[in-house]
């Protein structure tokens, strides 16, 4: 993506509000997924970290995955990255027939991550589709997560990383990127906040050798974008 590219891509998109911080919020979610229906979700909102909640682009994404179903999915190998504790975009992989590690700095994120997932999965293709959730904070080894997975994952995915307080870890965002997606498929569901977030974001990730390669669905949601990314300039 080139530089003029990028701030169209990032300035389409309009500054993400909750449409309602009440319902965020609640203890408990559900969300409907196109082909396989509800999902319920528990939160833990207060816990002071932002993986605690299922945030909006990860369901944007969750249901890309889900309308794309098991023939694109069934068999591939699915590496989350700061997974969180929704775990929307996990159920959404595995009720399409994917195998999947979530991976995030968060143990007690992770925690909540799993049993979400084992909440809204039925538990034979649970132990089967779902390989472990495991901490993985950016810019750390992923051999222990690629090992879980039983190799090297066909796609990468995440979603919602880009807040300002996150920025100075971009670049190490980055670097688990190149690390995991080398020729693997990677989706990112973006909410963009701030125009000069998403143009450093990006920028960041281009320095890094990912570049954003194209928007694959811009999301039913205001302010929610949907990336490949590619590894390589």
């Amino acid at each position: 993506m080139t530089a003029h590219e990028e701030a169209r891509a990032t300035t389409s998109l309009v500054v993400y509000e909750p449409p309602a911080v009440l319902n965020v919020q609640q203890a408990e979610r559900r969300y409907e997924l196109p082909r396989t229906g509800a999902v319920f979700v528990r939160q833990a909102w207060g816990s002071g970290d932002t993986g605690a909640a299922q945030w909006p682009a990860g369901v944007e994404l969750a249901k890309l995955i889900d309308s794309e179903g098991p023939e694109r999915w069934r068999g591939k190998r699915v590496l989350e990255i700061s997974a969180g504790g929704g775990a929307v975009v996990a159920i959404a992989l595995m009720r399409a027939g994917a195998t999947v590690v979530a991976t995030d700095a968060d143990a007690e994120a992770l925690k909540l991550h799993e049993e979400n997932a084992r909440a809204n999965i039925e538990p034979d293709v649970f132990a089967s589709r779902y390989r472990g959730a495991l901490v993985l904070r950016w810019g750390d080894d992923p051999a222990a997560a690629i090992s879980a997975l039983g190799g090297s994952p066909d796609v990468v995915v995440a979603s919602d990383v880009a807040y300002p307080g996150t920025r100075d870890a971009w670049p190490a965002f980055a670097r688990t990127l190149v690390a995991v997606g080398a020729g693997a498929r990677m989706l990112y569901g973006h909410a963009s906040r701030y125009e000069a977030v998403d143009r450093r974001f990006f920028r960041v990730l281009r320095e890094g050798g990912v570049r954003a390669e194209r928007v694959v669905d811009k999301g039913s949601v205001a302010g929610v974008g949907l990336f490949e990314l590619v590894v390589g300039s």
